[in-house]
């Protein structure tokens, strides 16, 4: 008799020990195991792992990437990267593309497009846009306050850094003080998610167009908002306002 140690079995001839061999997945693959790495399931053959992928329950995998995530969250925003929706959003002024709907919008609100966008001139245009106050909050400040531009002079300097007069943080350079002092980050939130139980607030419009995508709160699918942009800013925001 013939005795298999790897799988523990025995054989009563060696042609019968030996067609085994020959023919078992385990043999073949050396006596090598894949496991799995979310639960404790192994495979003798990494095809067989990525079947168990494919089709397990509970488990976050990309079959063309043949990745595993920890969990769907993460899967889904590796499925709405770069790797797999490449540059399909174009700026509708200087051409430029991007990967997302807030990809563009950042580029908006950072002034830097050739069409004279900023945060500013958003925010006016979605108030416009939102006179119900469905996706922006009533606003606490003065009208015009959003285009009153501070600027740190060399007086900011108090002996350690430049410091910010509105918060207690200090700058190693004026230009990083101006910088922080022209960021949203001492504005109200203006912006506001369409669905009421929800109650998260926002500085900036590309935050929202961030939230909305997530699908966190199920108010427009992934890639509804990302046709919504192709067509423009103010078609996107029309479409979060309609509900």
């Amino acid at each position: 008799m013939s005795y298999c140690h790897l799988c523990d079995r025995w054989f009563d001839t060696l042609h019968a020990y030996d067609q085994h061999v020959q023919n078992n997945v385990a043999h073949q693959s050396g006596g090598r195991e894949w496991e799995c790495e979310v639960c404790d399931r192994t495979f003798t053959t990494e095809r067989g792992r990525r079947q168990h992928y494919s089709h397990a329950a509970g488990h976050s995998y990309c079959i063309s990437c043949d990745r595993i995530f920890q969990n769907d969250n993460n899967l889904m925003q590796h499925m709405h990267s770069k790797a797999h929706m490449g540059n399909s959003i174009q700026c509708p002024f200087c051409k430029k593309s991007f990967t997302t709907a807030s990809g563009v919008t950042i580029h908006l609100e950072s002034g830097t497009c050739c069409s004279g966008l900023n945060r500013t001139k958003i925010n006016e245009i979605v108030r416009k846009l939102d006179r119900n106050h469905v996706i922006t909050r009533p606003m606490l400040t003065m009208p015009g306050y959003d285009n009153v531009e501070t600027i740190a002079t060399e007086l900011a300097w108090n002996g350690y850094g430049y410091q910010c007069y509105i918060c207690p943080k200090a700058f190693q350079t004026l230009y990083a003080l101006n910088n922080h002092l022209k960021s949203p980050v001492h504005q109200q939130n203006m912006y506001r998610c369409p669905k009421s139980d929800c109650g998260r607030t926002y500085k900036v419009l590309s935050g929202l167009v961030q939230h909305v995508e997530s699908e966190s709160c199920g108010i427009m699918r992934f890639m509804q908002v990302q046709q919504q942009a192709r067509n423009g800013i103010q078609n996107m925001v029309g479409r979060m306002i309609a509900g």
